[in-house]
């Protein structure tokens, strides 16, 4: 387990989430090749990259390197803009996981966009082939155990960053039920897709989907009877979709997207400014195009959120011991893997061991037993030898847990 380590930005170490764009303009393989440089190397990497934090999820083959590495790699990165990149090693690590797969450390407490960025996070890297084994079967684990944790979490609680910014355009339009003008959305990722669901489900009707691809969002688009356009196309002539209610965009571009031209060309309902929800980091709408329309940015949806503070952490304290738990359980499963291969040839040898003995009992002392009785013990054993191999994991649990009870580390 000390061989984890985890290097992250998030909304929770600045004021000011456009901070965090500063390490938005790289993917994996990006980092990888960055990577290739440095003197210390490392097993698996994944990169979770979202709207409000970006982190570096690797294993490194000697633990007593994790400083060197965090040093040599921060200089390589671009800088931060006065944040210090956090750094944890080792069982902290787990912790965070599981709190992070379980909306414990999101924004809106309890969303449930993080664990789908995090399972893409996960395909990326199983597609580039930078996860190794050890964490493979961790992020595996977390995504096992998150889901026991989230039930602890009050269902009452905004469900995402999507479903609170969908409020806010509600509140913004008074309403999704005019059948007048339409909602353009624009992006393909779970911020989109998601933001696109709500406001069907919450009465909006007339939407255009946009993205460059347009195939990315053919599937979301039909299930919600949306039309579908190429990002050129809406570019090319932003009219043709009718009039403009509204627009909530969250692209990937390190690029404003929305520019001041493209909006002073829609056709807006009644003349009237649209409502733009940016959730995109950096954001995608220029600056100069803002006073152009009604805009609500991730620093709207953060503020409100602030209001919560209270109601949030006595929410989140009360899951805290469920993730202990789910910890001890991962810690096993990761030290049972790595001594997997000498736990195997223990077992092997025990199980040898073992049938030679039983065929001596049967040719000596138990000779006289009818072959019916000979099978039931034969079964008898091979029962009692499979569940003496699951003592391993269930005692490695049972240590870790006291151990880590008795001295009070986290």
């Amino acid at each position: 387990m000390n061989r984890l380590g985890l290097i992250r930005i998030s909304h929770d170490m600045t004021e000011n989430l456009g901070d965090l764009s500063c390490w938005k303009g790289f993917d994996l393989l990006q980092l990888l090749d960055l990577m290739q440089g440095l003197e210390e190397k490392v097993d698996g990497v994944l990169l979770l990259s979202t709207c409000n934090r970006v982190e570096i999820l690797y294993t490194i083959a000697d633990p007593a390197k994790h400083l060197h590495f965090y040093d040599t790699l921060i200089e390589k990165l671009p800088p931060t803009h006065g944040i210090t990149p956090a750094h944890l090693t080792g069982r902290p690590v787990v912790t965070h996981l599981l709190r992070l797969a379980s909306g414990l450390e999101s924004m809106v407490l309890g969303e449930t966009e993080i664990r789908h960025q995090l399972k893409e996070a996960v395909r990326q890297a199983v597609e580039t082939g930078s996860l190794d084994t050890h964490l493979h079967q961790l992020v595996q684990g977390v995504f096992r155990e998150s889901r026991e944790i989230r039930s602890h979490i009050p269902a009452n609680l905004p469900l995402s960053i999507s479903s609170l910014a969908v409020r806010h355009m509600e509140e913004a339009l008074g309403g999704f039920a005019s059948s007048e003008g339409v909602i353009v959305v624009i992006g393909s990722g779970p911020m989109s897709k998601a933001g696109a669901e709500y406001i069907y489900k919450w009465g909006g009707r007339q939407l255009v989907m946009v993205n460059r691809t347009v195939s990315k969002i053919a599937d979301t688009a039909a299930s919600l009877h949306a039309q579908t356009l190429s990002f050129d196309e809406f570019v090319a002539n932003p009219g043709a979709v009718g009039p403009v209610r509204a627009i909530l965009t969250a692209t990937s571009s390190n690029e404003p997207v929305l520019t001041a031209s493209l909006l002073s060309s829609l056709n807006t309902l009644h003349g009237q400014k649209p409502v733009i929800v940016d959730l995109a980091l950096p954001a995608d709408t220029a600056e100069d195009a803002k006073p152009l329309c009604r805009f609500i940015g991730l620093e709207t949806i953060k503020r409100r959120l602030e209001e919560n503070r209270a109601r949030r952490e006595e929410a989140a304290a009360k899951a805290s011991s469920y993730v202990e738990e789910a910890k001890y359980r991962l810690e096993a499963e990761w030290i049972a893997q790595v001594s997997a291969p000498v736990l195997r040839e223990f077992q092997k040898d025990v199980l040898d061991r073992s049938r030679e003995k039983l065929e001596l009992l049967l040719n000596g002392h138990l000779a006289h037993l009818s072959s019916r009785d000979r099978r039931i013990l034969h079964d008898w054993a091979i029962r009692f030898n499979r569940d003496m191999n699951r003592i391993h994991r269930v005692g490695v649990e049972r240590v870790l847990k006291f151990y880590y009870d008795k001295n009070g580390q986290n």
